[in-house]
């Protein structure tokens, strides 16, 4: 009898000591990312090799030439023609043909979005990186704001049957094969413009997708359980449409700045879709939570109206490493737009392109005919559904759980990092650190990430007792690789603040 009550009691003590210590790993875990078992799609503003686009061209040519000066450019052509003719044009352009690769790939009818049928990066749990393969079967449905209307199809022959679009959807595995890059099937709709991803398991998309995918057969359950399964999204935010009648893509609407930011257009208040944003925003995306169990920072960008009620797709943009590309349509709002998105993301270099065809130096009869117009961007569709990252696989990964914008003086400054060394050479040793200073000052100093007791998690604590003032810090860290990262990644032009 004693020794069953002196077991009894053994097991209760363990018992109570393994709750204390599972909710002190929730408790932790709240403070870093952790990848485990789970694959993990990268997100847009994670370090890059360089951005893919198609030949004959669909973007500015000025774009093209910034695209290679800034980082690599991956030119997808049908075949030697094309490149021929493309390396022509390059030259004349003064692009280096050492920045450039070009792979080639079938192009279908809507080859032009590299966004939409393109493939995403996606990290297997031994730090491989994958290109994500999604389903491209019908070529861009639209349907008007109700998530269970109809689905309309722009391509459809003399009999009103959908046009398929098996070209594009299969030219990932010659892609993946030029780019010597391993695939990973995705049996699901995951229409790129209409996926955002914070990189650490939470999606975003219009309720559209969901539409799309019982269309082809996969039902609401089975694409959240793929979803999780190969995209590693554990948690997926399905927003309401927000065009009348539209592709409905998100990229259209908002966009992801980083773990905790978004940013959201704002049309003019007199316009017909104003309280539809609206209700988005307040009814929807402020109810968010990050990964890190805060509230979102929203943050607006004002948009006008071009082509009579049409909005200038701001958002629209993207981000590859420290260089943002916005599209521009020739409206006083466009410097404004430009603006706003210097504010938001301090140290990156904004540029900004315009897209009159009349002044491009080539244009594809395919090109003409569909921008009747004569002006290539429009409200659903410019510069980020033509483009696509093409990611570092052996990328260092950071992310970051940033101070409270405003902390009590008594409270301590511990900052969390999540580190990932894909490159598997190993973080260079004392190279982990968070920088930090007073606003006003001008040095930067400097105290160690220490381990949290896990390879990839790290923490420090900003060792200063000053109140009422403002602090400016950043995190680096730096791979037997070579790799050196920070974040902010412009950093430290950019930086994270907190007032205490």
């Amino acid at each position: 009898m004693k020794f069953q009550s002196t077991h009894l009691l053994f097991l209760c003590l363990l018992a109570a000591c393994t709750s204390q210590q599972k909710h002190g790993q929730l408790s932790l875990d709240v403070n870093y990312y952790t990848q485990t078992n789970t694959n993990r799609t990268a997100a847009e503003w994670e370090p890059a090799k360089g951005t893919m686009i198609v030949w004959p061209l669909c973007v500015p040519y000025k774009l093209v030439v910034e695209l290679a000066k800034d980082n690599h450019l991956y030119t997808l052509v049908a075949n030697d023609s094309s490149k021929i003719e493309a390396q022509k044009w390059y030259t004349q352009w003064g692009i280096d043909a050492a920045r450039v690769t070009f792979v080639q790939a079938p192009q279908g009818i809507d080859a032009w979005w590299t966004r939409d049928w393109g493939p995403s990066a996606i990290f297997m749990p031994d730090g491989t990186m994958k290109l994500g393969d999604g389903k491209y079967i019908f070529a861009t449905p639209n349907t008007k704001m109700g998530c269970d209307d109809s689905l309309e199809f722009i391509y459809k022959d003399k009999a009103n049957r959908i046009i398929k679009t098996e070209t594009d959807d299969n030219a990932t595995l010659p892609l993946a094969k030029g780019l010597n890059i391993e695939v990973l099937d995705l049996p699901f709709i995951t229409t790129g413009g209409n996926v955002l991803t914070d990189g650490l398991g939470t999606a975003f998309s219009s309720c559209i997708l969901l539409n799309e995918n019982q269309f082809y057969g996969v039902s609401k359950e089975n694409f959240f359980r793929l979803n999780k399964e190969l995209a590693g999204f554990g948690k997926y935010h399905i927003l309401p449409n927000f065009e009348k009648r539209g592709i409905q893509h998100l990229d259209c609407l908002m966009k992801l700045l980083d773990e905790e930011r978004i940013l959201v257009a704002e049309p003019p208040t007199d316009h017909e879709l104003y309280a539809v944003y609206e209700n988005i925003v307040e009814d929807e995306l402020k109810k968010l939570k990050t990964v890190y169990g805060r509230p979102y920072q929203i943050i607006r960008i004002k948009t006008g109206r071009y082509d009579k009620e049409q909005l200038a797709a701001y958002t629209n943009s993207i981000i590859v490493n420290k260089t943002i590309y916005v599209p521009l349509f020739q409206i006083k709002e466009d410097s404004e737009a430009i603006k706003t998105w210097q504010k938001a993301m301090p140290g990156y270099v904004v540029k900004g392109f315009t897209y009159a065809l009349k002044d491009e130096p080539i244009v594809s009869k395919a090109m003409q005919q569909h921008y009747k117009s004569g002006y290539g961007w429009n409200y659903g569709d410019a510069l980020h559904c033509r483009t696509r990252a093409i990611w570092d696989s052996q990328m260092l990964y950071l992310t970051v759980k940033r101070l409270p914008a405003k902390i009590a003086p008594n409270e301590p400054l511990t900052v969390y990092a999540t580190i990932i060394d894909y490159s598997k050479k190993g973080l260079e040793a004392q190279a982990q650190r968070v920088y930090w200073r007073v606003k006003g000052e001008q040095n930067w100093k400097e105290e160690p990430l220490k381990s949290a007791g896990n390879d990839t998690h790290f923490y420090a604590t900003i060792p200063t007792k000053v109140t009422h003032e403002i602090i400016e810090y950043y995190i680096s860290a730096a791979s037997k690789s070579g790799n050196r990262e920070t974040m902010p990644r412009t950093a430290p032009s950019g930086f994270y603040t907190v007032e205490r």
